[in-house]
């Protein structure tokens, strides 16, 4: 009825392939300083903000990432001097 690979001949390479293709929704807090170009104590501080779109597994501090581009576009420019 289905046509099913066995195991051993499916490749891994399409798994880590997929992986590749498929963004992260997360960020850790080492990705989050890293892509803002902030130190990690400042995103510390940053995830401590209410309405900062961060949430905790056990102890690990995690960003949602579509969430993090909301929060971004909605915060005040500063205007070019």
């Amino acid at each position: 009825m289905f046509n099913r690979v066995p195991a051993d001949e499916q490749p891994e390479k399409n798994q880590a392939e997929f992986a590749h293709k498929v963004p992260k929704m997360t960020l850790t807090m080492a990705e989050l300083a890293d892509e803002l170009h902030i130190s990690l104590p400042t995103a510390r501080k940053l995830v401590r903000k209410s309405g900062f779109p961060a949430f905790s597994i056990g102890s690990r501090i995690l960003i949602n990432r579509e969430g993090l581009q909301r929060w971004l576009d909605g915060q005040p420019q500063i205007a070019a001097t």
